[in-house]
């Protein structure tokens, strides 16, 4: 199995926690479109001929493409690729972005999946992020790509937020349900570094990180998916039976995929490889010769690690038989090993030799997982 990601740079506005590589400016996007097209033919031979079964558009903000930009990159990857018939297609958009004729316009350009990036459906909130849309653009964004026939909907919300308290964040759980959606995207609120949400809290401008708030929210995310009797598939997804996002799941069941744009990384099994986080660079990519990109070979160590660090996010756990059998016996003792703390305290549990999170566990999961690494 084999996906594509596409990574549409540009955006209306930097929200204050984003670091990811975007512009504002988008006086370069014929141009980059153009670049788009020689990477892809550049590319084509990554995947080794492998059945595609996922497109992702992501970034930035890919709903400031037109439809029929959409449709030239699509037939693109078409002509280029092995693209199953039943593909999944998902976009990213702003709520600000998408009406009902917007909505019809991106089914008719091939996308069958919309994420939208909602994040709360409290203006406090929304101002806190620095966030385009508003609450009332929210609903009408949801609204509007129901009408327009889409079924296959995921949203993102954001939990941690300084200025959601935990009666706004069953709010904003209950209206996702109201809607009947059959995916959700949730994230605990990160500062990164640099990021202006860091700046503006080391300068004590706005309100910082609430860690006992953020466990609270997390765990009111548990006990309402659950009553819902939605599947906790990944640590920040949920979804109905048959509706997991395939695109990601290719990435944490170590599928391998091409990533496209300024920043995407690509994996194959046996390297990795990432493009520079240049827009200024890519738009320089006019021959089949240049490289943009930087690329790593990786040793038995990186590939154990990469399994355990997407494998231990899931509900299919981390399986120790699969690492015996790729890895090797000394692999397998080692996770057993550096596994056994969480075990004893009930962090991880094992299920017919799966190492799983518990509820508890999934409030620790980057440490529980650096934790598995293997280190020379």
């Amino acid at each position: 199995m084999a996906g594509i990601y596409i990574h549409i740079p540009f955006c209306k506005q930097k929200c204050h926690y984003c670091n990811f590589y975007s512009s504002v400016s988008h006086n370069h996007k014929d141009a980059f479109l153009k670049s788009l097209q020689v990477e892809i033919e550049q590319q084509k031979d990554y995947l080794q001929g492998e059945e595609i079964l996922t497109i992702y558009f992501g970034g930035g903000t890919p709903s400031l493409l037109q439809r029929a930009e959409i449709e030239h990159i699509v037939q693109k990857l078409k002509d280029t690729f092995y693209i199953s018939k039943n593909a999944e297609y998902t976009l990213e958009v702003n709520p600000d972005d998408l009406s009902e004729d917007k909505s019809k316009e991106l089914i008719d350009a091939g996308i069958n999946r919309l994420s939208i990036g909602i994040q709360s459906f409290h203006d406090k909130d929304l101002k806190y992020l620095n966030r385009v849309h508003s609450a009332t653009q929210a609903h009408r964004a949801i609204e509007g790509a129901l009408k327009s026939g889409f079924t296959n909907l995921t949203i993102d919300l954001i939990y941690g937020i300084p200025t959601l308290s935990p009666e706004n964040w069953i709010k904003n759980l209950k209206r996702f349900f109201d809607y009947k959606l059959p995916h959700l995207s949730a994230y605990a609120l990160t500062v990164e570094p640099k990021t202006p949400l860091h700046v503006l809290i080391t300068k004590s401008k706005i309100a910082g990180i609430d860690e006992q708030n953020m466990v609270d929210h997390f765990r009111i995310l548990l006990e309402q998916t659950k009553v819902h009797d939605f599947i906790h598939y990944e640590i920040s997804n949920f979804s109905k039976a048959g509706y997991y996002s395939k695109h990601n799941s290719l990435y944490w069941l170590g599928g391998n995929y091409l990533g496209l744009g300024p920043s995407a990384h690509s994996y194959n099994g046996i390297s990795r490889q990432w493009n520079y986080s240049s827009l200024s660079k890519y738009l320089k990519l006019d021959d089949l010769k240049k490289v943009i990109y930087e690329k790593e070979v990786l040793t038995t160590h990186q590939k154990y690690n990469e399994y355990v660090m997407t494998s231990i996010r899931t509900s299919w756990g981390c399986n120790l038989d699969y690492i015996s059998t790729v890895f090797g016996k000394e692999y397998e003792q080692y996770c057993k090993n550096s596994a056994k703390p969480y075990l004893d305290s009930k962090k991880l549990q094992m299920n017919e030799n799966i190492l799983l999170l518990t509820d508890d566990g999934k409030l620790f999961a980057d440490g529980i997982t650096a934790d598995l690494f293997y280190e020379d």
